[in-house]
């Protein structure tokens, strides 16, 4: 079954309650709260607001957008922005993978950015959440094969992709994309 929600940062120049009431006048109950503008994890005020707005309004956070860069921002920060999600009602965390495609890693910054993506893995089981990864340019998820390759190495629960169409690709290769990560895709990002 699929639920449909927005995502804030597509409004970076809303508040948050203004967010939060475009989302009812669409008709949807689901709400993606970014980390950059709208719900900073270190500004926990501001997020226990959102957490009542959306009590006030009847959204729920499906997930936290957040712009942890696994193998950039360092590690020690996730247990924050796990805390943020938790507090505005969600497991769920969107992180990136890297800030490189794939074929720019050598071979040993693959395999620090892999070990990271176990620790962050580890975390995440531990705490209960589900790190979802997008699928963007210039990380190490931008194609299928690298992102299944990373799924694969990691191999935990805790660890899935928050899939969404590139624009660079065709409906075909889309298609393709979505298909060989199906077991382990968590959310479907759309846009138009």
């Amino acid at each position: 079954m699929f639920y449909a929600g927005l995502v804030s940062v597509s409004f970076r120049k809303l508040s948050p309650e203004e967010i939060v009431r475009v989302a009812v006048a669409a008709g949807l109950k689901y709400i993606e709260w970014g980390s950059d503008v709208h719900a900073p994890y270190t500004e926990q005020e501001r997020l226990e607001e959102i957490r009542q707005l959306q009590e006030t309004y009847g959204v729920s956070c499906c997930s936290y957008g957040t712009y942890f860069r696994l193998g950039v921002t360092p590690i020690d920060e996730l247990p924050g922005y796990i805390r943020a999600a938790k507090l505005l009602g969600t497991n769920i965390l969107r992180l990136w993978a890297g800030n490189m495609s794939p074929c720019k890693y050598t071979e040993k910054e693959k395999q620090a950015l892999f070990a990271q993506c176990r620790k962050a893995a580890i975390l995440a089981e531990n705490a209960d959440v589900i790190l979802c990864l997008e699928c963007h340019r210039n990380t190490y998820t931008e194609t299928k094969e690298n992102a299944l390759e990373l799924m694969q190495a990691v191999n935990s629960p805790a660890f899935r992709m928050y899939w969404q169409p590139s624009a660079r690709c065709t409906e075909k290769e889309n298609l393709a994309y979505a298909r060989s990560l199906k077991d382990y895709t968590y959310h479907i990002h759309a846009f138009q």
